[in-house]
């Protein structure tokens, strides 16, 4: 096993400039694999689309919208009812989609970690990425330090097997550890010259 590290960029060009400052600080193309990874949901993992049924944050919104759903359901049946039994059904519908969806809604939350799991894990942010083998002796910290100096929004450390320049099993979409994170607005954006 190989230990990897994994920066996320805001933008091309902020991964661009860290994978040459890489090369300058004796990494080499080897070491280094730059790539792109998709937003969360549009991995295509489940049959129907998506990656996963919920992500960490959202792993109690269904016990939410089911609870909320029958109370909203009873309370439309009973102000419904003053119409008759078409307004007590329809009532009861609207009452019962309006609960679910505040239901589900109360009970959606950031997504932590420490609680994620693979059937509801916590996607790392979508963007330009690098991966970079850290198995040389003293070359994680330098890796670090590039990846910070060049705005990385977020950086991991991953274990899995590096072959012919890339991670093989690497499985991008579940952070394994987070070593470092930047709020996004403190991102600065890449000049572009004229």
């Amino acid at each position: 096993m190989s230990t990897i590290i994994v920066g996320h960029f805001e933008h091309v060009e902020q991964r661009d400039s860290a994978v040459a400052a890489l090369a300058r600080h004796g990494f080499s193309g080897d070491e280094v694999s730059a790539f792109y990874l998709n937003p969360p949901g549009q991995h295509g993992l489940l049959r129907f689309g998506g990656d996963t049924s919920s992500d960490e944050g959202a792993s109690t919104a269904g016990k939410g919208a089911t609870a909320a759903a029958v109370v909203g359901g009873a309370a439309g049946l009973a102000i419904g009812s003053v119409a008759g039994p078409i307004g007590a059904l329809a009532g009861a519908g609207v009452g019962a989609y309006v609960g679910s969806l505040a239901g589900a809604l109360g009970k959606t939350h950031e997504p932590h970690l420490e609680d994620a799991t693979a059937e509801h894990p916590v996607v790392p942010p979508s963007g330009p990425a690098i991966a970079v083998c850290v198995d040389r002796s003293g070359s994680e910290a330098g890796a670090v330090d590039v990846l910070k100096d060049h705005n990385a929004r977020q950086i991991e450390r991953e274990h899995g097997t590096w072959a012919d320049g890339e991670c093989i099993d690497c499985e991008a979409r579940t952070p394994a550890d987070i070593l470092f994170s930047r709020a996004p607005e403190t991102i600065p954006r890449p000049r572009v010259e004229p």
